[in-house]
């Protein structure tokens, strides 16, 4: 493998490779900014450092399945003895514990539980997170909303007091009416500013679940876009917390078969060579070697097991009752959750859609009759304030909206948007 120097001879060539060199993670950076909710759900599963440690639990599993179901390690004994007059013995064995019952071929169906377990536990991480993230790009979105709609109430309500201040130097109205306009002018800016710490929240949020740092500037301009009709219903897809519970019940069924098989402890057979040097008078001293085989059986008399064979039947019915509950709060879930969509829809879209344009309407309309000297300044500083709470009520409902769309998505199992 060559290894290629560069070797920069012209300040300029240098100082154009230091520029490019600043540039290029920028714009890795801001290559990563999410400007949807489905840009923000794969970034944070990809970047979030819980789900990280999450991903670990599985190698954790996998590491703990190369050692389940296995023989135990062979036992090595020796045993040496002396004497007088050089007698004694020596013995060296080789044990090895076998099963009696199918404990092993249980324990390993238990670590293939347990490896799957944690796959499933991490698509339901990632389902929580992709159901978090979402939730804070739209509030964080709402809050960018709610900036647009507030200058466009601010550049009204400055546009109107234009007006009147006009009119009171051409001595058509009165000092009272342009002060009360201000007024209304400073509220709004003064409403627009504590939008502030909202969006800082909002911000800090959706960066924490991202994985990037909270000074990130570049969550600007974030805005819900509503869509032009409800999502259509659609039946779950296999939802990890429900598939959970089913493993659980089979590694309950599984827990008790491993329980009724370890009643028997594991037996022990072995190999050994014994030598031995004895005085048999009159001939003296005298060697004899041995090969034998040992065995050894444990007897269940004082721990059957029996208590521990009970435990796993109560909690096998204990899970089956947890995996009935869970069903039917699945089911209930998705039903619900689409139907709060669609009237968070319906909301929603009549808001923009009817209310919206009346009250803008009203409010020229109580303008121009202001101007013409048919209505008084109430009337057009009422026709404003309805118009105002209508908007703001609107961005509320949207983001209402998509918080539920949030968690239909969420009920259903999809991580990203179908």
């Amino acid at each position: 493998m060559k290894t290629i120097y560069f070797q920069f001879r012209r300040p300029f060539v240098r100082y154009l490779f230091l520029a490019l060199a600043g540039i290029l993670p920028l714009n890795i950076v801001l290559a990563e900014i999410p400007r949807t909710a489905d840009d923000a759900v794969r970034l944070a599963l990809a970047k979030n450092p819980d789900m990280r440690a999450a991903r670990a639990l599985l190698a954790e599993a996998e590491g703990r399945g190369r050692t389940t179901g296995r023989l135990a390690n062979p036992e090595l004994e020796a045993e040496l003895a002396g004497g007088q007059d050089y007698e004694g013995r020596v013995s060296i064995g080789l044990t090895q514990r076998f099963p009696l019952t199918s404990r092993l071929r249980f324990e390993r169906q238990l670590s293939a539980i347990e490896i799957e377990t944690a796959n499933l536990e991490i698509r339901q991480r990632e389902r929580q997170l992709a159901e978090a993230t979402r939730n804070a790009f739209y509030e964080l979105a709402a809050v960018h909303e709610a900036r647009i709609v507030t200058g466009q109430q601010s550049d009204g309500a400055e546009k109107f007091a234009k007006s009147l201040r006009t009119s009171v130097s051409e001595g058509f109205g009165t000092a009272l009416d342009a002060g009360q306009a201000e007024l209304e002018t400073d509220g709004i800016r003064v409403a627009s500013a504590s939008l502030d710490a909202e969006e800082a929240l909002a911000s800090v949020q959706l960066c924490t679940l991202l994985g990037i740092p909270a000074e990130t500037r570049s969550l600007e301009n974030l805005q819900l876009t509503f869509p032009a009709s409800a999502p259509a219903a659609r039946t779950p897809a296999d939802l990890p917390d429900v598939r959970l519970a089913e493993l659980a019940v089979e590694s309950g069924a599984v827990g008790i078969s491993l329980a009724k098989a370890s009643r028997w402890d594991d037996v022990g057979v072995g190999l050994f060579v014994e030598g031995e040097r004895f005085r048999d008078e009159p001939e003296g001293i005298e060697p004899e070697a041995l090969l034998g085989v040992r065995m050894t059986i444990p007897l269940p008399f004082w721990q059957d097991g029996s208590g521990l064979v009970a435990e796993k039947q109560a909690s096998a019915e204990r899970r089956a009752a947890e995996l009935e509950a869970i069903h039917l709060a699945a089911r209930n879930e998705v039903a619900t959750s689409f139907r709060i969509l669609v009237i968070r829809f319906d909301a929603a879209q009549r808001i923009a859609m009817e209310l919206i344009p009346a009250a803008a309407n009203q409010l020229n309309d109580a303008e121009a009759a202001h101007a013409r000297g048919e209505a008084d300044i109430q009337t057009v500083f009422r026709a404003r304030e309805r118009l105002t709470a209508i908007q703001t009520t609107a961005v509320a409902t949207k983001k209402q909206y998509y918080l539920a769309y949030s968690h239909w998505l969420y009920a259903v199992g999809a991580v990203t948007t179908p």
